[in-house]
């Protein structure tokens, strides 16, 4: 299989794969957990909401229950609110349990002391706030990348794969690279864990929203996601020479016709995957090119990864993003 093909085929199987990290490797699916008690606090946090359940044990003392869901963010897109947990309630929940934390669970239903049923996947009826002007009433004679955007899933799109799964990310690594692999634990060395964006990758791969602020000098992009801002230096092709190595590096980009290419180096080492981990070294260069749809509501964005210290290869990957009519809001990530 020719290099080309077989990158696209990566593209697709990963993209899919880690678009969204799998919680396997802190739950395990095949262990239910029945959590009865009151409500303690709902911590409406991101990147993830918790659930404090005071319940007494079977000594008769109380212990206090942590129990994980989706993001504030996202939950407040389909219509939670801090208050849709109260403290003192009695409630049960039903989820699954936590691998090395015995009193602690992923959140799935809850029972209240009324009779009222909650799901996480539940939505209820909100207004967005502030819609935006679709990226298409924006355009005019010149590339127009200005508004809200969101990450357009694949129809065949299933989530991520469960821990065990194999690395499809692990064949473009030489010895070099695959030895730092083998001392990464995408437990508890996800960089996520200290609030860290993670790598572009980890920005173009979720459902949270992004917003670009294009002028003729500049193209600011705002990732939901950790508050990340990233500038990409218009009209330049060579990066200064002095750069402070940084997580997501030092942009700098340029138009060809309907496309926004943009080019990055001045990494620090990390990974560009978190789960099951793709490490890289501060040689990274990676190369996005966002082409624009000819009515101007859509977008295409193909990343580029090279690595000489860590790579054998290239690593391409793809996605889609459509304009949104939502306001993206503060992450402000909490652990």
């Amino acid at each position: 299989m020719n290099r080309a093909l077989f990158s696209i085929l990566i593209s697709g199987l990963v993209g899919l794969a880690h678009a969204h990290h799998s919680n396997d490797y802190h739950f395990d699916p095949n262990v239910d957990v029945t959590v009865a008690g009151t409500v303690s606090a709902f911590r409406f946090i991101n990147p993830h909401a918790r659930l404090l359940i005071d319940v007494t044990n079977e000594n008769g003392d109380i212990e206090t229950w942590d129990c994980e869901m989706s993001g504030a963010n996202s939950l407040m897109r389909r219509g939670w609110t801090q208050e849709i947990f109260r403290p003192g309630e009695e409630i049960v929940v039903q989820g699954i349990a936590a691998r090395r934390h015995p009193t602690e669970c992923y959140f799935h239903t809850a029972e209240f002391g009324d009779g009222r049923r909650l799901a996480l996947r539940d939505s209820f009826e909100t207004e967005a706030m502030n819609p935006q002007p679709a990226a298409a009433e924006l355009a005019n004679e010149t590339l127009e990348f200005n508004g809200i955007w969101r990450w357009a899933p694949p129809p065949n799109y299933s989530g991520a794969p469960p821990i065990g799964s194999p690395n499809l990310l692990a064949w473009v690594l030489n010895e070099a690279g695959q030895q730092a692999l083998s001392q990464y634990d995408p437990v508890v060395d996800d960089p996520a864990l200290i609030c860290s964006p993670v790598s572009i990758r980890r920005l173009w791969g979720n459902t949270d929203l992004t917003q670009i602020e294009q002028t003729d000098e500049a193209f600011v992009i705002r990732h939901e996601w950790m508050d990340a801002v990233r500038e990409v230096h218009l009209g330049m092709r060579d990066h200064p020479t002095d750069l402070e190595e940084s997580v997501l590096g030092h942009s700098i980009g340029w138009y060809e016709g309907s496309t926004l290419v943009i080019d990055t180096i001045g990494y620090q080492a990390g990974v560009i995957a978190q789960r099951p981990g793709l490490p890289n070294s501060n040689q990274l260069h990676t190369v996005e090119r966002l082409t624009l749809s000819e009515s101007g509501d859509a977008f295409e964005i193909t990343m580029i990864f090279e690595d000489p210290l860590y790579f054998t290869d290239q690593l391409i990957e793809e996605r889609s993003f459509v304009a949104s009519d939502q306001m993206p809001r503060g992450y402000n990530c909490t652990h």
